[in-house]
C-alpha cells in the first residue's frame, strides 16, 4: 500500500544535512554576540518599592544626534554597558569600585536601606512606627506623564515645542515643590528627632560652609589703635562694601573688596557709641542720597547723607544738620527699606528717630527730625540717663523683617512682641511671654537667656516669623498660631545647639540669615584669643532625591548639614553679602507662594552665597557652596565616586543638570572633569515605560530630565514675564531690562554650544524599551529645539530693541498690539501666536527701514545672523520678492514680466528654507497661472531640500515610515512640496491635450518638456520617488521604463510588488539596456519570492530568466553557476507544476481540498522533499512521485516499485490495450532515470501485463521497446527473467523474448548472434516433444526464425 510507503530517505537526509548546517551557522553566529552584563556600569540605586533597577542591560550605545539615523554608522557594542569613551569601557568607576560600594551602603543607611540611627528609614514613609506623623506625605501637581504621538499636520516646529513648553513647566513646578516653606519643614518627623544629618562624604567638597579668603585689617586702622584710645568697635555695612570702625570720636570706613579706600570722619566731639546705616527716605534729600549714616554718641544723633553712585566704588558723606538729643546712649541701629529708623538704648527703650521734609530741596530748615520713644511713652524722652536703674525692665533685643513691615523685641521679662511698622504704622501684633520658659525646657543646670534675635523673612516662610537663640545655642523658632483668634505666635520648632558646638557660652554675635545659623562663641582660655563659629546650613535635595531615586513624594523636612571654622581672633560682626542673599531675590527666584526657590533651583542662575566675619584679626569671606560647586569639587576629590554620593544625595535628574550647567560653563579643556560629565550623562539611567491609571506612562531618564531642569532654570527669569510693558497711550515698550535677556541668552547659548559638542547617546533597545527611548528622543528633540528657538528669540527681541521697538510696535495693526500685550514670553518661544506676532513685528521692521533707506539684503542679513530660524528673516527678501512677482502679475511687456519673474524666483529661492508651506503654495498657484515653467518647477523642489538639509525624510522613509518618529513631520512637509511640482506638471499635460485638440501643439510641448526635464534633473530622490508613484498612479508605468536617471534603478527595487502590470518593470528596464544578467535575476527573484502569484507564472519567470541569463553568457557575461541553479529551479518548479495538474485531477479530493491544498502550492516555489513528504505521497500522487525520484536522480526501490505496480494497476483493469498505452508513455517519460531502473519496471511491467486481458503476443516487450527501452537491454532483462522464473512464467517470458528476438532480425547489430543462438536452442530442446498450443506454436517458430538468421549471421 501506498500508505506504507518508507519516507523519502536521501531527500531527508539531505535536508537534515541543510538543517544541521544550519544550526552549526547559528551556533558560530551566537560565538559573535556580544555577551550580556554581569552588572551595571553604573551604581545601582537602593532599591525602594516600585523602583526600577536601572543597569547596563546589554543595549549598543551610539551618538544622539538629532533624529538622524546614520545608516553608516559603525555601531560598537556597549559590552557591559555604554562607555562614554569610545576606546575606554567603564567599570563601576574603575579602581575606585570598593570605596563606592562602601560610600553606597553609608547612602543606604541614611536613606533607610539599612538599620540604625543615623538615617530616617524610608519604610517609615509608608507607615512605619506609631510617631511618624502621615503630614511627611505631599500631594505633587507632578502628575504620570502619558506617552506622546505626533499628529499628522503638527508643525516640525511648533509641534515639538509645545511638547517641549509642557516639560519646562513640569520642570518650574518641580523646583516649586522643593523649595518648601520652614514652617512646613518643621512638621517633619526627622526635623524633630534629627534634625542635624551627617554630611554624605568625608570629602572636603561636603563641608556646608568653608572659609575661603581672609583679608587683614588695614594698617592706618592699626596705627589709629595703637595710640591711647577709650571706646574702639566695628562692624559691616554689607550695603555699601565698607567695614566700619570707630575709635574714640573717629569713624572710619574701609572698602573692603579693593582693600585700598580707607575714608575717615572726625567731626564729632564725643566718643561714637553706635554706628548705623539706613536707606534714605525718599523725598526728602536728592536722588544721589541713598542711605542716611547715623552716628550716635552718648547723647546726640547724628544724621549723614550717603552717596554711591552705581557704577563707582567711590562714597561721598554729606552734612544734613540732622541732629537729635538721645537721653541714653544707643547700642544698636536698624532700619526699614523705607527708611524708618530704630534705635535700641542702653536705658532698655527702643526710639524711632524721624525725619522728613516739606519740600523737595537737598536740606534746609524745612526738614525736621524727632526721636520718639517706642517702649516707655513719651516722657521717658527726658529722663536722664544716671536715673535710670540699672535693673530696669525693657527691651533688651530687637529685630527689623523691613520687607514685611515687622518688627521684633524681646523684653527682659521673657516676652517677645511683634510690631507691624509697616507704612507709618507702630502696632502691636502679638505677643509671646514664655520665651525664657521654652529656652530653659529642658535645661538642667544653669539659666538660659535670649542673646540672638533674628526675623524670618517672608521668603522662607508664610508663617514662621522669627528665631531666638538662646545663651546655650538653642534656638527657637516662632510663628503664627493660624488657629488662634486674631494674631498670636506659637513655637514652631526648638533646635538644640549645633552637635560641634564647644562648651563655651555663645555670644551675641551669633548670626542668622535666611536659614543659615551660625554660633559665636568666644574661646578666652585657648593660648591666644580665638572664635569657634559652629554653622548649620539647611539640607536640599532631600526630596529630590527622594522623588527621582526612590519615586517617593515627601512634605520638605527642615534639615541642616553643620560644619565648623575658627576664626584667630574676637568676631565683632557677621553679614551676608547682598548678592546671593535669598532675602533679595527678585520674583523669578521664588515660588509662586512668595518662597524663595532652594539652593537647587537657584544655582543656575546665581552664585554661591557668602558671609563675611569681621574680626580683630581681619576680614574672612565665608562661602556657603551650592550643590553644583560641591559636585565640582567633589569630583576632583573622588573621582567618579563621587557621582553616585552627589545622585544619591540631591537626585539623579539634579545630578544631570548640575553636570550639563558644568559642561557649559566649565573649562572642558581638563580632561577629568570632560570624563567626569560625560559618565554622569551616560549612567543616568534609561527611559521606562510603565501601566498607569489612564494608560501607559513614560518615565524619562536622568538626562532628559537633567536637560528640561537645567533649560527652566536659565529660563526662569524670562518664562512668564510679559514681552511688553505699556509706557502711555498706545505705547508698548520692552518688559525686561536689556541686561536680563544678555544674561539668560548667554547661559543658554553656552548650554546649545556644549549639546552640539558633545550630542547626547543612546541605547539600542527592542520591544517597548524602544518605544521609550523613542519617546524621549523626540522628547529631547522638542527640548534642544527649544533651546535653539529661545536663544534666537531673545536675538530678535534686542534687535528690535536696537531699532526702537516702541516705533516698531506702533506700526503694527491693532489686533497685533492687543496680542502682544499680553504675550509672555513663554507664548513668544511656543505658540503659533508668537510666531504671528513675529512676522507682522518683521513686517513693521522692514517698513520702517524701507523708510530710512537701509538695504533689504544688509536687513535681510541681520535677521540671519542674529536669529535666523526664529524670525524668519526670509520674510524681508520674500517682501522684496512679492513686490517682482505683482509687478510681472501687472506687466503686458514680454521682457519685464520675464525680469521680474526671474527676480522673485531668485529673491523666493533665498527664502526657501523659511517660507511657510501656505505661502509657497499661493506663490507656486501664481507661478503655474503665468505658465512661469522655472518658477513652478523649481521653487517648490529647492524648498523641500532646504526643508530638510540633512534627508532626515528619506532617512524615516528608509526606516519603516514610523507613524510617532518625529521625523514624518518633515516628510510630510517635503510631500506638499513634491505635490505643487506634480500639480505644475498635471496642468502642462491638460495644456499639451488641449492644444493637441486644436491641432496646435508646438508651444504646448516646449513647456511640457521644458517642465518634465526641470523636474527629471532634479536630485532629489525622495522627489524622484514621488514623481514615479505619480506615473504609476496614472497607469502610465511603462514610461518609467524611458527615464535614464540615478535613481530610476533603486526605485524599481525598492517598490517591486505583485501588481501584474507592476512587477515586470525592473526586469524590462534591463532587458531594454541589454543588461541581461540583472534582467536575469530580478526575474529570478520575482520568481521565488513568497507571493500570492500562481505557479504557472512562477515557470514563465523562471524561464525568461534562464533565457537572460543565456542572453548575458553569449555577450560575455557569463554566470555558470547562477545558470545551472535556474535550470534546477525550473526542474524543480515543473515537478510542482506536475503535483499542482495531479491535485486538480485527483478523483478523492473535494473542491474545497484541492483549492487548499493548491493555494499553498501556489505561495512559493517548494524544495523536492517537501512536495514529496506534504503534498505527493500523502495524497497518493504516482506520477509526481516518479517525476520527483527522477528529478531528484534519487533511487528509492521499494518507492519505486510500489508506485509502478499501483499505477499499472490502475491501468490493467481497462485491458492489455490500456495497460500497453500507459506502459508506452510512463517509460518515453521516466527512462532512462532513477524513476524507471530496468531491473524493478521491467518485472513490474511483464507482471501485470499477464494479468491484462487482450493484447497480441509480445505486446509488454512492444510497449517497452517503444517507450525507448534499447533492445539488448531488454533482452537481457527476459533472459534474467525467464532463467529465474518456474515452468508456469517460462513460457510468458520465452513469448516475450521471441518478440524481442523477432525484432532482433531485423537489427541484428544490438544483440550478440550467438546469444540469440544459445537461447533458441535451449528453447527448442526444452519444448522438443511436447503437446503445444497455438500461442508456443508460434513462439516455437519465431525463436526457431530467430536461431536460422543467427546462425546464418
Amino acid at each position: 500500500m501506498l500508505t506504507s510507503l518508507p519516507s523519502f530517505s536521501r531527500l531527508n537526509q539531505l535536508a537534515s544535512d541543510s538543517n544541521a548546517n544550519n544550526l552549526q551557522q547559528s551556533q558560530q553566529m551566537q560565538q559573535y554576540q556580544p555577551m550580556q552584563p554581569t552588572q551595571p556600569i553604573y551604581p545601582s540605586f537602593p532599591q525602594g518599592q516600585g523602583q526600577a533597577q536601572y543597569g547596563g542591560g546589554g543595549y549598543q550605545v551610539q551618538p544622539y544626534i538629532g533624529y538622524t539615523p546614520q545608516q553608516h554608522q559603525q555601531i560598537a557594542t556597549a559590552g557591559p554597558g555604554p562607555s562614554y569613551n569610545q576606546h575606554q569601557q567603564v567599570a563601576p568607576y574603575g579602581q575606585q569600585q570598593q570605596q563606592l560600594q562602601q560610600q553606597q551602603q553609608r547612602q543606604q543607611i541614611q536613606y533607610g536601606q539599612g538599620q540604625g540611627q543615623q538615617g530616617y528609614a524610608v519604610n517609615r514613609f509608608a507607615g512605619g512606627p506609631s510617631n511618624v506623623s502621615p503630614t511627611t506625605q505631599m500631594q505633587s501637581r507632578l502628575q504620570p506623564q502619558q506617552l506622546e504621538s505626533v499628529g499628522k499636520d503638527e508643525d516640525p516646529i511648533y509641534g515639538p515645542l509645545s511638547r517641549a513648553r509642557n516639560k519646562i513647566t513640569r520642570a518650574l513646578v518641580g523646583d516649586e515643590e522643593s523649595s518648601g516653606d520652614l514652617a512646613d519643614g518643621f512638621q517633619h518627623p526627622l526635623s524633630q528627632h534629627e534634625p542635624y544629618q551627617p554630611l554624605p562624604s568625608n570629602a572636603g567638597a561636603f563641608k556646608p560652609a568653608r572659609v575661603t579668603k581672609r583679608t587683614p585689617l588695614p594698617d592706618a586702622l592699626h596705627q589709629e589703635l595703637n595710640y591711647k584710645h577709650l571706646t574702639a568697635k566695628m562692624g559691616l555695612f554689607e550695603e555699601i562694601e565698607r567695614a566700619w570702625f570707630t575709635v574714640d570720636n573717629k569713624l572710619f570706613l574701609w572698602d573692603y573688596s579693593d582693600g585700598r579706600d580707607f575714608s575717615r570722619y572726625d567731626e564729632q566731639n564725643d566718643t561714637i557709641q553706635a554706628v548705623g546705616l539706613v536707606k534714605a527716605r525718599k523725598d526728602v534729600f536728592v536722588d544721589e542720597i541713598t542711605h542716611v549714616l547715623v552716628i550716635c554718641t552718648s547723647s546726640k544723633a547724628t544724621l549723614l547723607g550717603l552717596s554711591r553712585p552705581a557704577n563707582s566704588r567711590e562714597i561721598s558723606l554729606y552734612h544734613t544738620n540732622l541732629s537729635v538729643e538721645t537721653p541714653s546712649a544707643m547700642i544698636d541701629i536698624k532700619g526699614t527699606s523705607a527708611g524708618r529708623i530704630f534705635m535700641l538704648g542702653a536705658n532698655k527703650d527702643l526710639y524711632e528717630l524721624d525725619y522728613s521734609s516739606d519740600a523737595s530741596w537737598f536740606f534746609g530748615s524745612s526738614t525736621k527730625v524727632g526721636l520718639h520713644n517706642r517702649s516707655s511713652g513719651s516722657l521717658a524722652n527726658w529722663t536722664p540717663g544716671f536715673l535710670t536703674s540699672k535693673t530696669k525692665e525693657g527691651i533688651e533685643l530687637f529685630a527689623v523683617d523691613s520687607q514685611q513691615g515687622r518688627l521684633y523685641t524681646i523684653h527682659t521679662n521673657g516676652e517677645i512682641e511683634w510690631i507691624d511698622v509697616s507704612g507709618a504704622r507702630y502696632e502691636t501684633r502679638a505677643k509671646f511671654s514664655r520665651v525664657k520658659q521654652e529656652l530653659n525646657r529642658n535645661v538642667q543646670v544653669g539659666n538660659v537667656t535670649p542673646i540672638g534675635l533674628a526675623a524670618i523673612g517672608g521668603h522662607e516662610s508664610r508663617r514662621a516669623c522669627v528665631v531666638i537663640t538662646g545663651s546655650n545655642g538653642v534656638r527657637l523658632y516662632l510663628g503664627l498660631n493660624p488657629v488662634a483668634y486674631g494674631s498670636s505666635l506659637q513655637v514652631l520648632a526648638t533646635r538644640t545647639p549645633v552637635p560641634t558646638q564647644a562648651n563655651l557660652p555663645v555670644a551675641a554675635q551669633t548670626f542668622y540669615s535666611s536659614g543659615t545659623f551660625i554660633s559665636v562663641q568666644h574661646d578666652t582660655n585657648a593660648p591666644l584669643p580665638q572664635t569657634q563659629l559652629n554653622i548649620a546650613v539647611q539640607l536640599v535635595g532631600r526630596q529630590s532625591a527622594l522623588r527621582e531615586n526612590y519615586d517617593i513624594t515627601e512634605g520638605p523636612a527642615c534639615l541642616e548639614w553643620t560644619s565648623t571654622e575658627i576664626i584667630p581672633s574676637q568676631v565683632w560682626n557677621i553679614v551676608e553679602l547682598p548678592s546671593a542673599n535669598p532675602a533679595f531675590f527678585p520674583p523669578s527666584l521664588t515660588a509662586s507662594s512668595g518662597i524663595a526657590l532652594s539652593e537647587l533651583p537657584r544655582q543656575a542662575t546665581t552664585q554661591a552665597r557668602e558671609f563675611l566675619v569681621l574680626a580683630t584679626s581681619g576680614l574672612f569671606w565665608i562661602s556657603q557652596p551650592r550643590p553644583i560647586d560641591i559636585l565640582q569639587d567633589d569630583l576632583e576629590l573622588e573621582k567618579d565616586a563621587a557621582i553616585n554620593t552627589v545622585r544619591m544625595s540631591f537626585g539623579k535628574s539634579q545630578l544631570a543638570a548640575m553636570s550639563l550647567q558644568l559642561g557649559a560653563t566649565s573649562d572642558l579643556k581638563q580632561a577629568d572633569l570632560a570624563s567626569a560629565i560625560s559618565t554622569i550623562l551616560v549612567t543616568s539611567g534609561e527611559p521606562i515605560i510603565k501601566d498607569g491609571t489612564g494608560g501607559k506612562n513614560i518615565y524619562y531618564s536622568g538626562r532628559h530630565d537633567g536637560l528640561a531642569i537645567i533649560i527652566a532654570r536659565y529660563l526662569r527669569p524670562i518664562w512668564n514675564v510679559k514681552v511688553t510693558l505699556p509706557v502711555g497711550p498706545g505705547r508698548l515698550a520692552l518688559g525686561v531690562p536689556e541686561s536680563l535677556l544678555l544674561a539668560v541668552q548667554g547661559r543658554l547659548e553656552k548650554l546649545k554650544r556644549y549639546l552640539d559638542e558633545h550630542p547626547f547617546q543612546r541605547y539600542q533597545a527592542e520591544g517597548e524599551a524602544k518605544i521609550a527611548w523613542d519617546q524621549e528622543d523626540m522628547s529631547i528633540h522638542g527640548l534642544q529645539v527649544l533651546l535653539k528657538q529661545a536663544v534666537e528669540a531673545i536675538s530678535f527681541i534686542l534687535l528690535l530693541s536696537d531699532y526702537k521697538i516702541s516705533d516698531i510696535i506702533a506700526k503694527t495693526d491693532m489686533n497685533t498690539q492687543n496680542t502682544l500685550s499680553n504675550l509672555t514670553f513663554q507664548d513668544l518661544l511656543t505658540s503659533s501666536d508668537g510666531r504671528e506676532v513675529a512676522r507682522k513685528l518683521v513686517t513693521s521692521l522692514i517698513e520702517q527701514q524701507i523708510g530710512q533707506e537701509l538695504g533689504i539684503d544688509t536687513l535681510s542679513e541681520i535677521l540671519q545672523q542674529r536669529c535666523g530660524s526664529f524670525c524668519q528673516p526670509g520674510d524681508v527678501v520674500m517682501y522684496k520678492a512679492e513686490e517682482s512677482m505683482r509687478r510681472a502679475e501687472g506687466s503686458r511687456d514680454y521682457a519685464e514680466r520675464s525680469e521680474s519673474l526671474t527676480e522673485s524666483l531668485r529673491l523666493f529661492t533665498r527664502t526657501a528654507g523659511t517660507i511657510p508651506i501656505s505661502r509657497l503654495q499661493e506663490v507656486s498657484r501664481r507661478y503655474r497661472a503665468m505658465q512661469y515653467t522655472v518658477g513652478a518647477i523649481e521653487l517648490p523642489l529647492k524648498t523641500a531640500v532646504q526643508l530638510d538639509p540633512n534627508d532626515k525624510a528619506v532617512d524615516f522613509v528608509r526606516d519603516g515610515e514610523h507613524p510617532q518618529d518625529p521625523r514624518k513631520a518633515l516628510f510630510e512637509a517635503r510631500k506638499q512640496c513634491y505635490e505643487m511640482v506634480i500639480d505644475a506638471l498635471g496642468m502642462f499635460d491638460e495644456l499639451l491635450d488641449k492644444a493637441t485638440a486644436e491641432g496646435n501643439t508646438a508651444s504646448a510641448t516646449q513647456k511640457r518638456d521644458e517642465a518634465y526635464a526641470l523636474a527629471i534633473a532634479s536630485d532629489d530622490e525622495l522627489f524622484h520617488f514621488y514623481l514615479y508613484d505619480w506615473h504609476v498612479e496614472r497607469g502610465l508605468q511603462e514610461q518609467l521604463l524611458e527615464f535614464d536617471t540615478p535613481y530610476i534603478e533603486q526605485y524599481l527595487k525598492l517598490t517591486i510588488n505583485n501588481v501584474e502590470d507592476r512587477r515586470d518593470l525592473l526586469w524590462k528596464f534591463y532587458a531594454r539596456r541589454e543588461d541581461y544578467l540583472p534582467a536575469a535575476e530580478a526575474l529570478s527573484s520575482l520568481a521565488t519570492r513568497p507571493s500570492p502569484m500562481v505557479l504557472h507564472d512562477r515557470l514563465y519567470y523562471l524561464a525568461q530568466a534562464l533565457t537572460s541569463a543565456k542572453s548575458a553568457a553569449s555577450l560575455g557575461s557569463e554566470d555558470v553557476e547562477f545558470t545551472s541553479r535556474l535550470q534546477e529551479q525550473i526542474d524543480v518548479a515543473q515537478v510542482q507544476m506536475e503535483v499542482c495538474r495531479a491535485v486538480e485531477v485527483h478523483p478523492e479530493m473535494t473542491g474545497e481540498e484541492k483549492n487548499d491544498v493548491l493555494a499553498k502550492l501556489n505561495t512559493d516555489l517548494l524544495q523536492l522533499d517537501e512536495l514529496y513528504q506534504s503534498f505527493a505521497r500523502p495524497l497518493r500522487l504516482y506520477e509526481p512521485i516518479l517525476l520527483i525520484l527522477k528529478t531528484a536522480d534519487t533511487r528509492i526501490d521499494d518507492v519505486c516499485e510500489a508506485v509502478w505496480r499501483q499505477l499499472l494497476s490502475s491501468y490493467r483493469v481497462a485491458g492489455a490495450t490500456a495497460l500497453d498505452e500507459a506502459v508506452v508513455s510512463l517509460v518515453r517519460r521516466y527512462f532512462p532515470s532513477e524513476a524507471a531502473p530496468l531491473d524493478i519496471m521491467v518485472p513490474v511491467v511483464y507482471a501485470e501485463a499477464q494479468g491484462a486481458v487482450g493484447g497480441q503476443a509480445g505486446w509488454a516487450s512492444s510497449a517497452l521497446l517503444e517507450g525507448g527501452v534499447p533492445l539488448r537491454d531488454l533482452w537481457e532483462a527476459g533472459v534474467g527473467l525467464y532463467e529465474n522464473s518456474d515452468d508456469d512464467e517460462r513460457d510468458y517470458y520465452a513469448e516475450e523474448l521471441s518478440v524481442i528476438a523477432s525484432r532482433w532480425i531485423g537489427r541484428k547489430d544490438e544483440i550478440p548472434a550467438a546469444e540469440v543462438e544459445r537461447f533458441a536452442s535451449a528453447y527448442l530442446l526444452r519444448i522438443s516433444g511436447a503437446q503445444l498450443d497455438e500461442a508456443k506454436r508460434e513462439t516455437k517458430d519465431r525463436l526457431t526464425a530467430a536461431k536460422q538468421a543467427a546462425v546464418r549471421y
